[in-house]
């Protein structure tokens, strides 16, 4: 799977985003004063996820070899890499929202950072795959039902899209994920 932001599908979606689309389910257009632009990205096997880009720093490919464990951190917490020349703190998304661990994948040797900025410390979400960037409008955001997820996942939720093609984005609140984090770390990051 591409491990880069597929370029090509952005340009693709910039230049549809000009034209009018009638449909009540779609990508908003980009000419929206309200239209607000995100990265997708895929959790654990099969949640198809967004991300406000304005949250984004980078995305990086991240080897598992090559994160420091920090000893009497929460699982979720998976260690520090040297990026950029700073230390950045590793967060595995799906395990902090209820899933698998990457490290007890004996398969997974590498997965993608989503690096953002907290306070004066660049933490990274460990992701499965990123996709697109995609556009919506935020007026179209629908609220998380509670027979659609755990507790646990709608807590780091923040609302759902519908995309064209009828499938469900859910929203990340990037707020939470780092809420719950810094109490996995005990005020570190």
């Amino acid at each position: 799977m591409n491990q880069t932001i597929n370029k090509t599908r952005s340009a693709q979606l910039d230049r549809q985003s000009h034209q009018p689309d009638r449909s009540a389910n779609s990508v908003s257009t980009a000419n929206s004063d309200e239209a607000q632009r995100f990265l997708g990205f895929t959790i654990g096997d099969s949640l198809q996820a967004l991300i406000p880009l304005a949250n984004l720093q980078a995305t990086i490919k991240i080897s598992l070899a090559e994160i420091l464990p920090v000893p009497q951190m929460g699982s979720s917490l998976l260690g520090i890499i040297n990026y950029g020349g700073k230390a950045t703190w590793v967060v595995d998304l799906a395990h902090l929202m209820g899933g698998a661990c990457y490290h007890q994948s004996a398969a997974v040797a590498t997965g993608m950072g989503m690096l953002f900025q907290v306070q004066n410390e660049t933490v990274a979400l460990l992701i499965d795959r990123v996709g697109t960037i995609e556009t919506y409008d935020p007026h179209q955001c629908l609220a998380i039902g509670e027979a659609m997820f755990t507790d646990r996942i709608r807590s780091f939720l923040s609302g759902y899209f519908i995309d064209p093609e009828s499938r469900s984005r859910v929203v990340v609140d990037l707020h939470q994920v780092i809420r719950c984090a810094k109490g996995d770390a005990a005020g570190i990051i």
